[in-house]
């Protein structure tokens, strides 16, 4: 694998979900993909504005970082997208920025983004 530009979730705190780790609480499986790099990232924006309240942050050749603010109290997770395109796997990682416990906000997001990624 590349070299992945994101770091694992806080091993103490319940609110991040990521495709690097190891932990049974906070691991989920990447998304496969194929296909040219771009086609796949013009396919993550397109899912990305089925989501309210979402904004893109960066977007760099490979990696795509977005940040979803919460209607009512403005509570700020990122998202963060790597395209390992040696292994076509696209790598995820969601995480609230304060607080211990989601309610698996960030895990129920993620399921939702890989269902319309496969749909698309």
């Amino acid at each position: 694998m590349d070299s992945v530009p994101f770091t694992h979730c806080p091993t103490k705190k319940k609110n991040c979900v990521s495709t690097i780790d190891l932990t049974s609480y906070h691991r989920i499986a990447p998304l496969p993909f194929s296909g040219e790099v771009d086609e796949t990232k013009e396919r993550i924006r397109y899912i990305l504005n089925q989501f309210d309240q979402v904004e893109i942050k960066e977007e760099q050749p490979l990696y795509i970082h977005a940040v979803f603010t919460s209607k009512w109290l403005k509570f700020k997770d990122d998202l963060e997208l790597y395209l390992d395109e040696s292994t076509g796997l696209l790598h995820i990682k969601s995480g609230s920025r304060l607080g211990y416990y989601d309610f698996k906000v960030n895990r129920k997001r993620v399921e939702r983004f890989k269902s319309l990624f496969n749909k698309y």
